[in-house]
C-alpha cells in the first residue's frame, strides 16, 4: 500500500546545509570514537566505521592495477592518448591555402569519438585529423570517490553568489542549474562515457515513426546495422539474472506489476566482465582492462578499469590510425572561410598558483564535425551565427530531458544493498553496476505513456549525505529509481551571458516543465514501483524543485528541411540563408554548409525514452559512413574499393 510521497531539500538554504553538515559530522565522529557497530537514532547501521571510511579516499590493489594497465596501454601512444592543447595555441597562423588540419572534430563523446575512429581508419596518409576536447584525460584508478573530491571536479560553481559560473573549466562533472531543469553531463576525454551508467538499449520502434524525424530514419530498421556495429565495438554484454540484491529485489517487485502490463529484463551494459584473479583482459581493440567487481561506483568514474569508456575503444582506434587528440581545449565558435572554416578556441593552462588561465587561439580546417554534446554543440552553433554563415532558425529548439527523473523506494521489503563501496576489497555482498535491469510497459497504446524505470546505486561519494536523508545509512532497504519517458521536447537552449570575450554560456528555458503532465506521470509510476516493493516513494529536491537530466538531447534536431530542423539525416548543417536554400544541384534537397556536420545527442529530435548512448553511437556510425562516400571528400579518404 502506498503511504504517500515525501520531500526533502538539500542545499536550498543555509540552515538546512548547516543541519546536514552538523548531523554528518556527528555520525562520523561517533563512528571514529566507538569503532563498533551501534544503532543510529532513525535506523540500524551495520558498521559505522564504513560511514567514516566513505569520507576518505584510500589506495587499493584495484586502483593500482587499473593505473598500471593504463600505463601499459599507452606505451604505443607515447604515454597518453592525448596531448595538451597548448601546442595548438603556439601553432603559427597560416594562410587559407594551407590548412592546419583537414578535419577537426569537436568533443570526444560517443558521436565525436566514433566519427574520429571511422574517418581515421579510412583517411589517406596525408590527411590530418584532430580531436579537440575541453576536459582532461582521465586514468582509471585516479577518479575521486569522496564528496570533497567530486565537488572539486565540478565545472560549475554549485552554490553562493557565483553559482552557475565556471569554477573549474576542465572539471569532470558538468552541472548546469537552470530555472526548470538541472543538466548533468561529463567533460573529459571520452565525454559522458566516463561517468555514465553504461546502459546500451535500443529505443521503441515507434519513436522513429514520429513526423519530426527525417523521412530516411522513420523505420528503425534503417539503423539496425549501425546499432549492431556500435554494440560490438563498445563490448556490450547482458547482465545475469539476480546478479545482485538490487536486481533481485527489482525482479521480485516487477512480478507484482505484470498484471499492469509491465515487462522486465536484465540490462545490456558496456562493461567488461571476467575474473580479476585471471589478470588483465584484452578487449576487441587490444586494450588491457579488468573484470567488473560490482562495486556500484560507475557514475563517479571506474577505478577498476572495467568500464568500457570511449578511452578503451573508439579513441584508441582513432589514435592507432593517425588521429591527433588534444585536451584542455574548448571551442568557442566557428567562422566560415572560402572552402573551409576557422575554429576559435580557448586553451586552459595552470598558472603558478594552480589556477587555470585561458589562452585564445585559432586553427583552420576543411571539415568540422561538432560533437560537443547537447548543451555544448548548441552553444557553439549559437555563438557561430553571423560568422560568415547562417543556420536554421531552429537552433536551440526541440531540446529534451529524455524524460529523465530520479526517485527512491524507501523501506523495501527486499534487501537492496545500493550503497557503492568503490574500488576496495571487502567481504560485503555485491552492489552491482549502477544499473542492471529495465522495467517497461511496451504494450501501452500511446508512446507518451510508455516509460522505462531502472534500478540504481548511490555513488560512494554521496552515500553518507543521501543516507541521512533516507534514514538508511547502509542502503539495505533503499532503491534509487532512474526513470525515462517522453516529455514532449519543448525545451530551448539560449545564450544567457557574455564573459566579455564572446564566450556566452548557454541555459535551458522550459516554462511549465516542473508542473507538466509528464512529471506527474513518472511520479505515479515511481509510486507504483515503490508499492510493489511494499515500500514508500520519496523524491528529493536536490536542486530546488528542478527536474534533473543526465541524458540531455536535441537543440540541433535532424529534419528534412531547415524550417523544421538544423541538420539533415546525415548530420549536415543546413544553410539557413533566406529561410533555407534549395540545393541548386538537387532541387529536392535543402542546401547545406559544405564540410560542416553535427554528430551527437543534440541532433536527436525527440526524447527516446531510454538511455541514449547506443542511439547516438548508431547515428554517428551512419554519419561517418555518409562522409566517407561523399564525392566532395574523396581526396581525404581512401577509395572503398
Amino acid at each position: 500500500m502506498i503511504t504517500g510521497s515525501s520531500e526533502d531539500s538539500i542545499m536550498t538554504n543555509p540552515s538546512r546545509r548547516q543541519w546536514l553538515q552538523a548531523t554528518a559530522s556527528a555520525v562520523i565522529s561517533a563512528a571514529t570514537v566507538t569503532g563498533s557497530t551501534t544503532r543510529a537514532d532513525f535506523a540500524p547501521v551495520r558498521s559505522l566505521p564504513v560511514i567514516a571510511n566513505r569520507t576518505r579516499s584510500n589506495p587499493s590493489e584495484f586502483k593500482h592495477r587499473a593505473i598500471a594497465d593504463y600505463v601499459e596501454n599507452m606505451r604505443g601512444f607515447g604515454g597518453s592518448l592525448a596531448r595538451h592543447g597548448c601546442e595548438l595555441v603556439d601553432r603559427s597562423q597560416r594562410d587559407n591555402s594551407h590548412w592546419d588540419f583537414d578535419i577537426v572534430i569537436i568533443g570526444s563523446g560517443y558521436g565525436a569519438s566514433i566519427c574520429a575512429a571511422r574517418l581515421s581508419i579510412a583517411k589517406r596518409p596525408q590527411t590530418r585529423l584532430a580531436v579537440l576536447e575541453r576536459g582532461c584525460e582521465w586514468i582509471p584508478g585516479t577518479f575521486g570517490d569522496t564528496l570533497h573530491q567530486i565537488t572539486r571536479e565540478s565545472r560549475y560553481k554549485l552554490l553562493g553568489p557565483r553559482k552557475n559560473s565556471i569554477d573549474n573549466p576542465v572539471g569532470l562533472f558538468n552541472t548546469m542549474q537552470n530555472d526548470e531543469v538541472t543538466v548533468l553531463s561529463g567533460s573529459g576525454l571520452g565525454g559522458s562515457s566516463l561517468i555514465n551508467a553504461n546502459v546500451a538499449i535500443r529505443p521503441d520502434r515507434d519513436c522513429f515513426s514520429q513526423s519530426c524525424w527525417p523521412e530516411a530514419l522513420r523505420d528503425r530498421s534503417m539503423l539496425d546495422p549501425y546499432f549492431h556495429r556500435a554494440a560490438c565495438e563498445l563490448g556490450v554484454t547482458s547482465e545475469q539474472p539476480d546478479a545482485s540484491p538490487k536486481s533481485h529485489a527489482q525482479r521480485r517487485a516487477a512480478e507484482h506489476l505484470v498484471p499492469c502490463g509491465a515487462s522486465f529484463e536484465n540490462a545490456d551494459l558496456t562493461i567488461t566482465r571476467g575474473h580479476t584473479s585471471d589478470g588483465a583482459i584484452l578487449n576487441r581493440q587490444g586494450m588491457r582492462q579488468r573484470g567488473c567487481i560490482s562495486c556500484g561506483d560507475c557514475t563517479a568514474g571506474c577505478n577498476v578499469g572495467a568500464k568500457n569508456t570511449l578511452a578503451m575503444n573508439y579513441l584508441p582506434l582513432a589514435r592507432q590510425h593517425g588521429a591527433e587528440l588534444y585536451t584542455h581545449t574548448e571551442v568557442i565558435r566557428i567562422e566560415k572561410l572560402d572552402m573551409g572554416y576557422r575554429v576559435h578556441f580557448k586553451n586552459y593552462q595552470l598558472d603558478r598558483n594552480g589556477e587555470y588561465q585561458a589562452r585564445c587561439g585559432t586553427i583552420t580546417t576543411r571539415m568540422v564535425i561538432i560533437g560537443a554534446g547537447s548543451i555544448g554543440s548548441n552553444e557553439i552553433m549559437l555563438r557561430s551565427r553571423g560568422c560568415g554563415m547562417d543556420f536554421s532558425d531552429r537552433v536551440g529548439y526541440q531540446w529534451t530531458t529524455n524524460g529523465d527523473a530520479l526517485g527512491f523506494v524507501r523501506q523495501s521489503k527486499y534487501l537492496t544493498n545500493t550503497a557503492a563501496v568503490g574500488a576496495y576489497a571487502g567481504d560485503s555482498c555485491d552492489v552491482g553496476p549502477t544499473i542492471q535491469t529495465n522495467l517497461t510497459y511496451p504494450n501501452r497504446p500511446e508512446l507518451s505513456q510508455r516509460i522505462l524505470i531502472q534500478d540504481g546505486s548511490v555513488s560512494r561519494a554521496y552515500a553518507n549525505i543521501l543516507g541521512l536523508l533516507m534514514r538508511d545509512m547502509d542502503f539495505d532497504q533503499t532503491l534509487p529509481m532512474l526513470g525515462m519517458g517522453h516529455d514532449g521536447a519543448n525545451g530551448r537552449v539560449v545564450l544567457r551571458s557574455d564573459a566579455g570575450d564572446g564566450h556566452a554560456l548557454g541555459e535551458v528555458k522550459w516554462p511549465g516543465l516542473v508542473n507538466s503532465p509528464y512529471r506527474a506521470l513518472i511520479r505515479r509510476e515511481f509510486a507504483r514501483v515503490a508499492a510493489a516493493h511494499s515500500g514508500t516513494y520519496k523524491y528529493l529536491k536536490i536542486f530546488g524543485d528542478n527536474l534533473i537530466t543526465v541524458h540531455p538531447l536535441g537543440g540541433c534536431a535532424m529534419a528534412d528541411d531547415p524550417l523544421c530542423g538544423v541538420v539533415d539525416h546525415l548530420g549536415r548543417v543546413f544553410d539557413g540563408r533566406q529561410g533555407g536554400m534549395i540545393d541548386t544541384n538537387n532541387m529536392h534537397t535543402a542546401a547545406v554548409h559544405p564540410g560542416l556536420y553535427i554528430a551527437d545527442g543534440s541532433i536527436i529530435p525527440t526524447s527516446i525514452g531510454c538511455n541514449p548512448l547506443l542511439t547516438i553511437s548508431a547515428l554517428a556510425e551512419r554519419i561517418a559512413d555518409g562522409i566517407l562516400v561523399d564525392p566532395a571528400h574523396s581526396d581525404l579518404f581512401r577509395s572503398a574499393s
